[in-house]
């Protein structure tokens, strides 16, 4: 089984701000904007349109009317959906290619992570906690259940997926644009289930927390089984020594500044799905079990 600390939404350049959380320590994940549908006013975060989320914190430089990337898409509830819909993710050009360079295939598991900073009310108004940290932290989670090629093999992607957005806009990508489609459900060496195969965790934790306390959200600190040594391959592109630091309790990882999927070879890492059990345990006991997507799909 591979790993893969995946980044998505909102950075500086896509958006300008970090993902919000919430005042109650729950994650909002923001996908990118874009000029593509859906709108945010037609997402829906826990009943209400993610837009009023996203207005706020961007002092309305986004609107209800402007589109997004919604990739990953993982969430059932957030929209209407056709018959049969399972979790998306989709990848395309050179990421993709790394992705493929790595062995990426069924069974393997997405982790989300993106830009995160906590915000509070005032006067009724959702802002940014002033002296918040900013934080790499992850969201999200997705084992990959089946491939599809949009682009070369387009009748064999299901006719509920067409929305998406490597979908919509197959016949304008690479040969590689690659669709990852969600496993009913959780495939785990001593994780009791049911837990989806793919998801949102709902709100904040230290295990899903990766910078360091008090350092640039760029600086991550991590189990100390992270550490590379020899003749194991590290998290792909931190190969150079330089950027990671050991002691007692743990390492240090300064990450790399580009880059958007970073494998991990859980055969040369055992320690991995111990991890994971405990972010599937901890977290998703209560959080992903109860939120669980529904047994019957909502339909258009």
């Amino acid at each position: 089984m591979k790993l893969i600390l995946s980044r998505k939404g909102f950075d500086s350049t896509f958006g300008g701000v970090a993902s919000p959380i919430l005042p109650d320590g729950s994650l909002c994940p923001l996908p990118i904007p874009s000029n593509e549908p859906p709108r945010f006013k037609d997402v829906m975060w826990r009943g209400e349109p993610l837009s009023s989320i996203v207005s706020a914190i961007t002092r309305q430089q986004i609107g209800p009317l402007d589109g997004m990337h919604l990739d990953p898409d993982l969430q059932e509830q957030s929209r209407p959906r056709a018959p049969g819909w399972r979790p998306l993710f989709g990848q395309v050009g050179s990421a993709q290619a790394h992705l493929e360079n790595r062995g990426i295939g069924i069974g393997d598991i997405f982790l989300f992570f993106g830009w995160f900073r906590r915000t509070v009310r005032v006067r009724g108004r959702l802002v940014f906690e002033r002296t918040a940290p900013d934080l790499h932290v992850i969201f999200g989670w997705l084992q990959v259940g089946r491939i599809l090629r949009p682009t070369i093999e387009r009748s064999s992607v299901p006719h509920w997926a067409a929305a998406h957005p490597h979908v919509r806009r197959a016949r304008s990508m690479s040969p590689n644009n690659t669709l990852y489609v969600a496993s009913r459900d959780l495939q785990l060496p001593s994780v009791a289930g049911p837990i989806p195969g793919a998801g949102v965790f709902a709100r904040l934790s230290p295990v899903l927390t990766l910078t360091a306390e008090a350092q640039s959200r760029s600086l991550w600190r991590l189990p100390q089984w992270f550490y590379p040594t020899p003749g194991k391959p590290p998290l792909s592109y931190h190969s150079d020594a330089r950027r990671w630091r050991l002691d007692s309790a743990g390492c240090y990882l300064q990450t790399v500044g580009r880059g958007q999927e970073f494998v991990l070879d859980c055969d040369s890492f055992p320690e991995a799905r111990g991890w994971l059990r405990d972010i599937f345990t901890n977290v998703a006991d209560h959080d992903v079990r109860t939120e669980r997507t529904a047994e019957s799909p909502v339909r258009k």
